[in-house]
């Protein structure tokens, strides 16, 4: 479960949040949390957002005024969830930030300042300064035996790209072999990237060594893809420099432990032709027209539907209906596709695509693709394919809606337990993922997509291994993110605290407060628990009469 943090600091403090946080976590408990954090020094100049009270990495349980703090809520967390990363993007430590650059603001100092700063993307020049956040705070004292902490991970979106994701991994991966203390050293890193970078994805979550020394597990297709990818040149000239290996290092452990694939796109309402659109939501959800507006009412497909749409996306199928109409006309065994008000002139070279006809699809066999060199600009598009025409007539259409191929290349056999599949929990606008489904609904997509996963013949598998298809694991799916799956599916009120010493949480603080303080004693009830210390006291019956009466 990802949670962006979205309504601290602003509809409620920092410290609320978290409660409120541990409290759904002791009901819902996610097998994983991935948590966005930020920098204890971003400024605060009227001293309501309250990050260094909060997330101070060296401070005890409670602040001065005795509110939970994110040492607190760690400690806490640890007895319901025991794999959380900590989540940052380029906002989290702002390369503006100002007046403490040093992590001054809590008497701290950057970790790996001069480490190769040339590989960090501008927008993430401050990741020295969040290491030395990170080690302070998986050194604190009050944390050891009881930090839930396994991971650190990054949304790289702003920071320019492959390239720069690739060139903040070598960071990372040589501050962790090199600079960091042993506790940081443990940690996985995890990234979020979109679907379509699965090529990016494979060639960093392999284990090595690459075939460059013996031993190596690597596919020979993927291989050949490390070599000749410019996305990923910045890692392969590492591995030429350590004959297989990182330089500074000869562990088999991956580039990448952990790679959050996001299966979901926003439609896309204003399009500019011959530029493909990512569009990725028609697999699951679908409306009369088969496109989008902010205005119109998506409706889901049925569970078995979407897996098996997912499946033929991955295998570069035509899963998805496309708006308007094509007729396919054959003039010399050259095939051309005229739409009417089609998708055409926004998909991209490496679409397939095939019509719906009254006996079946036009072309009867294969699927038609692009001239290389030729992607569409108008309505109008030459293809390859079976020479096959509609008979001049308009047909609806089918078309892989972002066009890729998962199975190609391989990839090494451990890496789909390093892949995890993450899907949108629905969002308003224009990502209507699952067309305001519910739950159950997701869930029964999930079971009936890994379950037609496992067999490992051509026909179902999406993961391909270098002796043949791999299954796709069970434990591997996510959801993105805790406010949009509580605001969309109904599941929770995201957010919302009640007032300190209300443990009844009936908008009052009164003597049934008290009773219900004094009844959970000595325990850690976190209703009961107004300071978030992890055990109900005296100055938890203190904080409940200090706010007796109505709740502001």
């Amino acid at each position: 479960m990802w949670d962006y943090r979205d309504s601290a600091p602003g509809d409620t403090s920092l410290y609320e949040y978290h409660q409120w946080l541990l409290t759904h976590c002791e009901t819902s408990p996610p097998p994983r949390l991935i948590l966005y954090v930020t920098d204890p020094c971003n400024p605060d100049p009227s001293g309501t957002s309250g990050w260094l009270n909060f997330y101070n990495p060296t401070s005890g349980v409670t602040d001065s005024d005795g509110n939970l703090t994110f040492v607190g809520f760690l400690k806490q967390l640890n007895a319901v969830v025991s794999d959380v990363e900590l989540l940052i993007d380029y906002a989290s430590f702002s390369a503006s930030v100002s007046p403490d650059p040093a992590n001054s603001c809590w008497q701290g100092m950057p970790s790996g300042a001069n480490l190769d700063p040339a590989w960090l993307p501008s927008v993430f020049s401050r990741i020295p300064n969040t290491m030395g956040w990170l080690e302070a705070l998986m050194q604190n004292p009050i944390l050891q035996g009881s930090n839930p902490v396994k991971a650190f991970a990054l949304d790289p979106e702003g920071s320019g790209g492959t390239p720069e994701y690739v060139n903040l991994m070598l960071w990372l991966d040589k501050y962790k072999a090199t600079v960091a203390n042993p506790l940081v050293k443990a940690l996985d890193i995890s990234m979020t990237l979109s679907f379509e970078a699965h090529t990016l994805v494979k060639n960093c979550v392999a284990e090595l060594p690459t075939p460059l020394a013996t031993g190596s597990l690597w596919p020979a297709s993927l291989w050949a893809n490390m070599k000749t990818n410019s996305g990923v040149s910045a890692y392969f000239a590492q591995l030429q420099l350590g004959n297989g290996y990182l330089p500074w290092r000869t562990t088999t452990e991956p580039l990448l432990q952990r790679a959050y694939l996001q299966v979901y796109s926003a439609c896309v309402a204003q399009r500019t032709a011959g530029a493909e659109t990512s569009e990725f939501w028609r697999f699951a959800s679908t409306n009369a027209d088969c496109d989008c507006s902010e205005t119109l009412t998506y409706s889901i497909q049925d569970p078995a539907t979407i897996a098996s749409n997912l499946v033929d996306v991955m295998q570069r199928t035509p899963a998805a209906c496309g708006k308007g109409s094509i007729e396919a006309s054959v003039s010399s065994k050259v095939i051309t596709l005229t739409g009417t008000n089609s998708i055409l002139p926004f998909m991209e070279g490496f679409t397939r695509i095939y019509l719906e006809g009254a006996s079946g699809p036009i072309p009867s066999a294969g699927v038609w693709k692009y001239m290389l060199g030729d992607p569409p600009v108008l309505d109008t598009v030459v293809v390859s394919g079976p020479a096959q025409s509609s008979a001049n007539i308009s047909l609806p259409y089918k078309y892989t809606e972002i066009s890729i191929n998962f199975r190609a290349p391989e990839m090494t056999d451990t890496s789909p337990d390093r892949i995890i599949l993450m899907f949108s929990a629905e969002k308003s606008g224009l990502l209507p993922f699952f067309g305001w489904g519910t739950p159950e609904m997701f869930y029964s997509f999930v079971d009936n997509f890994y379950n037609s996963t496992q067999a490992t013949s051509d026909a179902t598998t999406v993961y391909m291994g270098g002796s043949g298809g791999l299954p796709v694991p069970q434990n591997r799916f996510a959801v993105y993110d805790l406010k949009q799956m509580c605001d969309n599916w109904n599941v929770c009120t995201y957010g919302t605290t009640h007032c300190v010493g209300d443990g009844t949480q009936d908008g009052t603080v009164n003597t049934a407060d008290i009773l219900h303080g004094i009844s959970y004693f000595g325990s850690a009830e976190p209703t009961a628990d107004h300071d978030g210390n992890g055990v109900v006291n005296v100055q938890d019956l203190l904080l409940t009469v200090q706010n007796w009466g109505v709740c502001p």
